[in-house]
């Protein structure tokens, strides 16, 4: 695998927590998550993810709400074989990873890309779990 093969814009299919213990999948952010990443050809990737349907905040506990559904990082990323993502982020939502490499695996076939992070204590989860977030490339616009 290399870092050119990731290089474009991709939309969010799935995202699932896998317990590390249970095996047990579920779907944090709904059966429609909505989400995209994009990896530059200069080695820079940013990613959000948000549930699928949500609504307007109308309070600032909504807000406030609305802001730990989400998930949004970015920073310098780098493809080590033979399936390896890493990810040095200089930005995130969650504190804890700014400064960390985040690694993720990579599954790419054809326009389809899966990548299942290492085992990860996320936010708001009381035990080690399996990121596994599944991705659609989008098609290069030509310019009119």
């Amino acid at each position: 695998m290399h870092a050119k093969n990731l290089v474009g814009i991709w939309t969010i299919d799935s995202f699932q927590i896998e317990d590390c213990a249970t095996g047990q999948r579920t779907h944090p952010w709904g059966e429609r998550p909505s989400g995209m990443v994009m990896f530059s050809p200069e080695g820079r990737m940013s990613a959000l993810i948000t549930p699928g349907g949500r609504s307007h905040p109308k309070t600032e506990a909504d807000e406030a709400a609305a802001f730990r559904s989400m998930l949004a990082h970015s920073g310098r990323y780098r493809v080590e074989p033979p399936n390896r993502l890493v990810t040095a982020v200089d930005i995130a939502w969650f504190e804890p990873w700014v400064g960390s490499e985040q690694v993720r695996y990579l599954d790419l076939s054809g326009d389809n890309l899966t990548l299942t992070s290492a085992p990860l204590n996320m936010p708001q989860q009381n035990a080690p779990m399996f990121a596994v977030v599944t991705w659609r490339r989008e098609p290069v616009r030509q310019s009119d």
